[in-house]
């Protein structure tokens, strides 16, 4: 066989619905045929052949060992058989092999094409059967004619055929201990390429990983487009002992509109004038305090559990954007004669939770007189419309981030995280995935099939965005030296991107290194810079951290 000429991989269905399809692979070194009853698969089964697993088993060629197939069960219920017998790891594979999927299920058969010599099975050695000479019989009752006399065989007549006889005994002998010899190098071959697989795959790990493989940002796409997903929310704050919901006073100005009400707490900071509906001053205008919106989310628990930014999942736990129309405001409560303007500058670091002052007091000690709440919390999956409802689990009380939780019968597929804080430098490729808000939306309508409810559904479905870029510098929350004790950053913990391309709602995105591994959670971002938070922040609240001893 000419060894530059090309191998394809030939799959035949041999039972099934199937059966008697044929499927067609060209050979290359990082060769890898999943099958399964997912659409991902490259072999894909009908939702109905409830024997095949999702991701049952793949067929890869061996980079080490040339013409060398392998398959391997990926977990399936129902077991992979190779000519009838359940396989356990990675198994070799010779064209000709029958593959089962489950004991009873669909079967298939390997072959190649051309088939390699070292796939072509050898030929069996059968014993010629003795020819027997047959005797004629008289059926008349005649008397049957005499035997002819026996020739006489002269001495070199004799001589002739003993030499014969012994060219055929050498060439007898000759034949035998080639197939012999080829017997041995068969099954010493049998042997080898079905030794144990994970061995073989330790050497060949121990021997690549100073090389980690390199992911194209398409390639990450693919792998994670399931993982990532689109949440929208809507929040109120509220009064934790009655319910009621807290509104921003807005007075009257004395030229038939009004101007929001700002006051001093008792450490000097100005905070919005709240109040309650039914507490509130007489002819005066109240605006809720309360947010919506969209961010992103990403899958890191097969059991549904998400991580995302605190101010996603918790508006009310980081500085509030007013809106528009309260600057200028002005500010109550003073003896001042000439009335005191508030600016947005006045109240930029407020936060809703930790209102009036007193209620940051009570939160040291565990007790919430001011508290927020979800008014809706959705999870919506890549090119999915239905929503899943989500509840908060847990907030970091250090930084940006939370995490959620849907409930869903279904096995999730979760990112890869990887703690790199430590070793990351400026300059390291990383990719982020979202659903900002700047991207086109696409829509879809739904006949209803509700006999009470028959009006049409018109939902968006969303489309993840990636964009890519380095890492343009590390700000170090903290950090020391043998020069200093430890230094401070007035803007916190984040890793500066050369990312330009997210907008709003990109917000509790992942951040992918070049292998497709989680690093930061996008947490912030302009037109001309975006931060990230290192991951370490979203894996200490998947846990208990202890931070007294």
């Amino acid at each position: 066989m000419n060894p530059h000429q090309p191998i394809s991989i030939i799959i035949r269905f041999t039972g099934g619905i199937r059966n008697g399809v044929t499927k067609k692979f060209q050979v290359t070194e990082h060769l890898s045929i999943k099958i399964g009853r997912g659409e991902n698969n490259d072999i894909p089964f009908d939702l109905s052949e409830d024997i095949v697993s999702r991701e049952h088993c793949v067929i890869k060629k061996n980079p080490d060992l040339f013409d060398t197939y392998e398959i391997t069960d990926l977990g399936s219920k129902n077991g992979t058989y190779v000519n009838g017998k359940a396989i356990a790891g990675a198994t070799g594979l010779i064209a000709g092999d029958q593959i089962q999927l489950g004991k009873n299920g669909p079967s298939l058969e390997f072959d190649l094409d051309p088939r390699p010599a070292s796939h072509i099975r050898k030929t069996r050695v059968i014993d010629a059967a003795s020819a027997k000479e047959t005797q004629v019989h008289s059926i008349d009752g005649k008397k049957k004619e005499p035997a002819p006399a026996k020739e006489v065989i002269g001495k070199q007549t004799m001589q002739h055929m003993l030499q014969q006889s012994e060219k055929k005994s050498k060439k007898g002998l000759l034949v035998t201990t080639v197939a012999l010899l080829l017997l041995v190098v068969t099954v010493g071959w049998l042997v080898y390429s079905n030794r144990p697989a994970p061995k073989v795959v330790n050497i060949i790990q121990k021997e690549k990983s100073d090389v980690p493989p390199t992911l194209t940002p398409a390639r990450i796409n693919k792998e994670n487009e399931q993982k990532v997903v689109l949440i929208e929310l809507g929040w109120k704050l509220l009064l934790t002992k009655t319910g009621e919901e807290l509104y921003h006073v807005y007075l009257p100005n004395g030229k038939g509109g009004f101007i929001a009400a700002y006051l001093r707490n008792n450490t000097g900071a100005i905070e919005p004038y709240l109040s309650t509906k039914t507490g509130a001053p007489k002819d005066a205008d109240i605006v809720p305090i309360g947010g919506f919106g969209s961010g992103t989310g990403f899958v890191v628990d097969e059991r549904g559990f998400i991580i995302t930014n605190r101010h996603v999942a918790a508006g009310w736990l980081t500085s509030y954007q007013f809106p528009q129309d309260a600057f200028p405001g002005i500010l109550v409560g003073t003896n001042s004669k000439e009335p005191q303007m508030v600016s947005e500058g006045d109240v930029r670091d407020w936060v809703p939770a930790e209102a009036m002052n007193y209620n940051r007091q009570m939160l040291e000690s565990g007790v919430k007189y001011i508290d927020g709440e979800s008014a809706y919390l959705d999870v919506t999956f890549a090119n999915n419309s239905l929503r899943t409802p989500a509840k908060v689990v847990r907030i970091s009380n250090v930084h940006d981030v939370a995490m959620i939780k849907i409930e869903l019968p279904e096995t999730l597929g979760k990112v890869e995280m990887y703690d790199n804080y430590n070793k990351i430098e400026p300059g390291s490729v990383v990719t982020v995935m979202g659903y900002p808000g700047l991207s086109p939306d696409q829509y879809v309508a739904n006949r209803s099939q509700d006999g009470f409810n028959r009006n049409p559904n018109i939902v968006k479905v969303p489309v993840p965005t990636l964009s890519t870029g380095n890492i343009g510098r590390l700000v170090k929350g903290r950090a020391g030296s043998d020069k200093v004790d430890d230094y401070l950053s007035s803007f916190g913990d984040y890793y500066q991107l050369t990312i330009n391309s997210t907008g709003p709602g990109n917000s509790g995105g992942p951040t992918f290194d070049d292998q497709g591994k989680v690093i930061g959670i996008y947490s912030a971002g302009s037109s001309k810079v975006s931060y990230s938070i290192p991951i370490k922040y979203a894996i200490e609240l998947m846990g208990r951290q202890e931070v007294i001893r």
